[in-house]
């Protein structure tokens, strides 16, 4: 069973504390953590080259697990003349409580249809709230799926 944070909201400080201690230990390699639905400002071409296309965009979005955040990222990508493509994120998550999530994301990804992608990386983060101190630079392990059509996209992120 994981902890939430809204659970952690209504305990006092000491509860708060254990509370973390038991988060941090059941989050397993590979237990999912929560998952991101995003929306994406239209892209910007920043270069042109013989083998690909460097592209980035800013998306905006919620996540729900064991916290729940506003998402704001910015994706630097570039997308390769095979299909593939390299890609990386700096993102800023705030939760409703006013606590900052800062990350840092990188991985590869390929088209699997003519307007849908697949990709998956791994995330850093850091933050300075108390509640959520058991992510400082935690390596998370992100599976997305983008359709390019709606600017829409929807990830899972898992502890490593």
């Amino acid at each position: 069973m994981l902890i939430y944070f809204d659970e952690f909201h209504s305990l006092n400080s000491m509860e708060v504390k254990e509370g973390i201690m038991q988060a941090q230990a059941q989050i397993e390699k590979g237990k999912l953590l929560g998952e991101a639905r995003t929306k994406a400002t239209p892209l910007t071409i920043k270069e042109v080259t013989p083998f690909g296309t460097r592209i980035e965009y800013n998306d905006v979005g919620v996540f729900t697990g064991v916290f729940t955040a506003n998402v704001n990222d910015t994706l630097t990508g570039f997308l390769k003349n095979d299909g593939t493509f390299d890609w990386e994120v700096k993102g800023l998550w705030t939760t409703k409580e006013g606590d900052f999530i800062v990350g840092t994301a990188h991985g590869t990804g390929k088209m699997v249809g003519p307007t849908t992608s697949k990709a998956e990386g791994e995330v850093i983060f850091m933050t300075q709230s108390q509640k959520l101190s058991w992510l400082n630079n935690k390596k998370c392990r992100v599976e997305v799926t983008g359709d390019m059509a709606t600017n829409e996209s929807y990830g899972k992120l898992f502890a490593l």
